[in-house]
């Protein structure tokens, strides 16, 4: 049984899939600088490590008409022939190995990757999903040469249509996130970083490391679980996986401050544990120095909280760094798959 490697992803409801091996980073939605006189499929230009990425809008390379583009949107950087480009998508999923047996090209599928230099390749069947195959060949042949001839020092300096669509906040938002990816390169060095997911609980901001986050993901349904603790929310049905929601604000000294129907969770996969833990919003992903992180400090919760291991600074707050491997693991908040 032979099976290929595909990195799964979402765009306007559908499932796309693309070739793992071409896939060389993912982050959230930076802000971006357009460039005069090109067409609605390129997003604009991002300074990435001193070096220009052009970014593309898939949707609109896929024929489809033009949308606003969102915080929680993501881009996949590409990499073939030695060219890179970036592709605006909705929502990143994760990994998968396809057996090979499932996967049908354009010559058996009609209607799919027959049109010279087409976007797709085939589809592959993954349980009861049909996966639509990109063709990074085509993708990246087709649009990385956008304006070689831009100076990644001048980005700011052109066009700022990208950046006219978002409110201001969320423009403050963009530009953290674009001078992070500018800059964190420039240390040429990853190996003293910590990669920390921001997300709010009831107002406040705190960071998961990102090593044992598998996705993000919207709940749709949530399907109740009879005699189980308050903190379990109830299980929901993750792509045909059974997935266990748990609330984890009173471990945190967190009173809610309304009851309403959680609608995003971050996944989990410690082990063999997989658990979804649910948050109010999903704001970011940053890099940090060791250096950057500090003690709690006795007015921030609890002092001898043992979830939370330190703060750091992120924008113009800060955010408290949890242990949720420990707290999904340990104490009263253990998650029990067989309920």
């Amino acid at each position: 049984m032979n099976h290929e490697s595909y990195l799964l992803f979402t765009l306007d409801g559908l499932h796309y899939g693309l070739a793992a091996g071409v896939v060389q980073e993912i982050f959230f939605l930076p802000g971006l600088t357009s460039v005069p006189e090109s067409g609605p499929e390129v997003a604009g230009v991002l300074n990435l490590r001193g070096q220009l990425l052009p970014v593309l809008n898939l949707r609109v390379c896929l024929g489809k008409p033009r949308r606003p583009n969102t915080l929680n949107q993501a881009v996949i950087l590409v990499k073939y022939d030695d060219y890179r480009l970036g592709l605006v998508v909705d929502d990143i999923q994760n990994v998968e190995e396809i057996d090979t047996a499932n996967i049908s090209s354009g010559l058996d599928t009609p209607y799919i990757g027959k049109a010279e230099r087409s976007m797709t390749t085939g589809l592959a069947k993954l349980g009861s999903q049909i996966i639509i195959l990109l063709n990074p060949e085509t993708l990246v042949h087709g649009y990385a040469a956008i304006h070689e001839e831009v100076n990644p020092a001048e980005v700011n300096s052109l066009d700022n249509t990208f950046m006219a669509q978002f409110s201001p906040e969320a423009q403050m938002v963009l530009q953290d996130r674009a001078a992070g990816l500018a800059q964190v390169a420039e240390d040429e060095n990853f190996s003293g970083l910590s990669a920390l997911a921001v997300v709010s609980l009831e107002g406040e901001q705190f960071a998961l490391g990102l090593e044992s986050v598998h996705e993000f993901t919207e709940v749709p349904q949530i399907t109740p679980i009879p005699c189980c603790p308050s903190h379990i929310v109830g299980n929901m049905n993750l792509r045909g996986e059974i997935l266990t929601l748990v609330d984890i604000r009173r471990f945190l000294n967190l009173a809610p401050s309304a009851e309403r129907k959680p609608d995003k969770a971050v996944v989990m996969r410690l082990g063999s544990l997989v658990a979804g833990v649910v948050v109010d919003e999903v704001y970011d992903v940053v890099y940090v120095q060791p250096t950057e992180i500090a003690s709690i400090p006795a007015a921030i919760h609890s002092s001898d909280n043992e979830y939370l291991k330190g703060i750091a600074r992120y924008q113009d707050s800060m955010m408290s760094l949890l242990d949720l491997p420990k707290l999904l693991t340990q104490g009263e908040l253990v998650v029990n798959q067989s309920g």
